[in-house]
Parts: structure tokens; C-alpha cells; sequence
């Protein structure tokens, strides 16, 4: 909603609040795994975290324009290096675009580059993104722990015609198996209604106010890739439709969405046919918004 949104600022969970590979370098953060024989417990970014990350920065070139937006993503100490999360860019001829770590690559084609399989990783993200999957796995080089080779997962999003931009993170030992994506996805074909809800609005206080009306229409879906509308109202009573897209995660039960305006959420299935969504919104001088909203499928319409 322009609320039920998020403006990657990424949100909640996002915490959306995501991928990289040969051509970017490390990542970490969140979500806990553990190795039994080779490594012990060491932390990870997660997924959400990684797909919200990338969401918000293709927000910012929409917001920014080309030129601005990749002056930022170049930017060693901008706001799109966070810890081991940063930004790189390609345009679909394989050649660097941004890349705030390796800033010796901007401008250089790698497409045809074989160490470290770059070269391979940049035709295989060429596909993922055109295709509206995002992902592409690499065998890297983690140069955070003692450059022991590593499993990345890469997401990627496109930004227009010419290019694309994404990011990375690693997910343990390359030699130890990697958790299996799902190879069917939820069918999400349908239409939801909000069943209770609140939008939190946060200055100098707190202030909670209950949803209105919150429906949102799946009428397409291609494997991972959901697509629809919504309709829902604003605090003065007014009500917009906006359409939106959503992409599961490898979980195959978080599904990061974006709207009409650019603006994100994440969902997660708690049940077949009920849908907790989570969402930041900047909001205006006034104030900045938050909320919850519970949708749950109408198997009768």
C-alpha cells in the first residue's frame, strides 16, 4: 500500500529489508548456519536480507536516475556498502558498472574473464534476471575467513534494457551440500483479503491505527515470480489500486514484493492460504510508517 509497501529502507525483516559472485566479494550477517566437521557455527547472511538489499537499491536508481545512482553503489563509504553487503552493476554486455570493492573492474568487460568463473557467473546472472529469477550460485573465495572457498548466492534484479545490479552472499564451505531450493513454489493464483492488520505511525510517539480494506488479486505466476493488484485504503478513507510483483525466496515460503511506486514488503506463508506480510514506508515529514497485515485466501470468490 503505499504503505503496504516498503520503501527498501528494507524493511522489518527485512531485516527487508537478498548474491553475488566472482565479480563481488564478501557478505554477512543474520541467520545462523552450522557446519558440523568444518566449520562450527559461524553467521550468515540471510536471504531476506539479501533480496530486501537489492530491492532498495533498484528503488534508488529509480528514484535517483543512471548517474547518480551509480556514483553511489561506487562509493566505498556510500550507503549501499553495509558490513559485507555492497552493490556491483553490468550491463548485459558483461561489462562492471559499479563495484565499490574492486573499483580497478568499472569499466573493464569481464564477460569473457575466467578466473574465478566470472565470465560463466555473468552469462549465468544475464538469464536469471531477464527471466525474473534473480539467482545464480558460484564457488568463491571468502576473503573474510582465512579466503577459504565458499559457496555465493547471487540475486540479481534488471534495471532497464541495458544493465542490471545485484549482490551477494555466502553460504559455508563450498565442498559441503547447500540447502535445495524447492522445485515447485507455493500456487499463490487467487485472491486475498486482509483479515486484521495496523499501520504504525512513528514521530515523537507511536501512534496505531487498524487497517482498512486490503485485497490483492494473484493472477499470474510463473514458478518463483507472482504478479497482481491491490486495493487498499488510506488512513483519510481514500482508496488506490497498485499493481505489484512478488519472488519467492529459496525457502519457498518468504515472498519479497515490490510495487507500483517502487516501494517493498515481505510475506510469509504461515499457512497454504494465509499470508503474513510485514512493511516499512518512509512516510513524510510528519512522520514515518510501519505495519503488519494478515491476508488469507478467498476460496469462495
Amino acid at each position: 500500500m503505499r504503505y503496504l509497501t516498503i520503501s527498501f529502507t528494507v524493511m522489518l525483516v527485512l531485516g527487508l529489508s537478498l548474491i553475488s559472485a566472482g565479480c563481488m566479494q564478501s557478505e554477512a550477517g543474520a541467520a545462523v548456519l552450522t557446519q558440523s566437521n568444518t566449520v562450527a557455527q559461524a553467521h550468515y547472511t540471510s536471504n531476506e536480507t539479501l533480496v530486501a538489499f537489492v530491492e532498495s537499491a533498484a528503488a534508488y536508481v529509480k528514484e535517483n536516475g543512471k548517474e547518480a545512482a551509480l556514483a553511489e553503489f561506487n562509493d566505498p563509504n556510500g550507503s549501499f556498502v553495509r558490513g559485507e553487503l555492497y552493490i556491483y552493476a553490468y550491463d548485459f554486455n558483461g561489462t562492471t558498472l559499479a563495484h565499490p570493492v574492486n573499483p580497478e573492474k568499472v569499466g573493464i568487460n569481464r564477460l569473457n574473464e575466467t578466473e574465478g568463473d566470472v565470465g560463466t557467473f555473468l552469462r549465468e546472472m544475464n538469464d536469471a534476471v531477464r527471466n525474473g529469477d534473480g539467482f545464480s550460485r558460484i564457488a568463491y573465495i571468502n576473503p573474510t575467513r582465512d579466503r577459504m572457498l565458499e559457496s555465493k548466492l547471487a540475486y540479481g534484479v534488471q534495471v532497464d534494457e541495458d544493465w542490471w545490479l545485484g549482490s551477494g552472499i555466502y553460504m559455508g564451505p563450498a565442498d559441503l551440500p547447500l540447502p535445495a531450493a524447492p522445485a515447485d513454489y507455493p500456487e499463490m493464483i487467487g485472491i486475498w483479503r486482509a483479515d486484521g492488520g495496523f499501520v504504525y505511525f512513528l514521530n515523537d510517539t507511536v501512534e496505531k491505527t487498524p487497517t482498512g480494506e486490503n485485497t490483492w488479486v494473484v493472477n499470474s505466476q510463473d514458478g518463483r515470480v507472482i504478479s497482481g493488484s491491490k486495493t487498499f485504503s488510506l488512513p483519510d478513507g481514500t482508496v488506490e489500486n497498485q499493481t505489484f510483483i512478488g519472488i519467492f525466496v529459496p525457502d519457498g515460503e518468504t515472498i519479497m514484493f515490490v510495487d507500483q511506486q517502487g516501494e517493498l514488503a515481505m510475506g510469509s506463508l504461515v499457512e497454504p492460504d494465509s499470508l503474513f506480510i510485514a512493511w516499512t514506508n518512509p512516510g513524510d515529514s510528519t512522520a514515518r510508517i510501519a505495519g503488519t497485515l494478515t491476508l488469507n485466501r478467498d476460496n469462495a470468490a
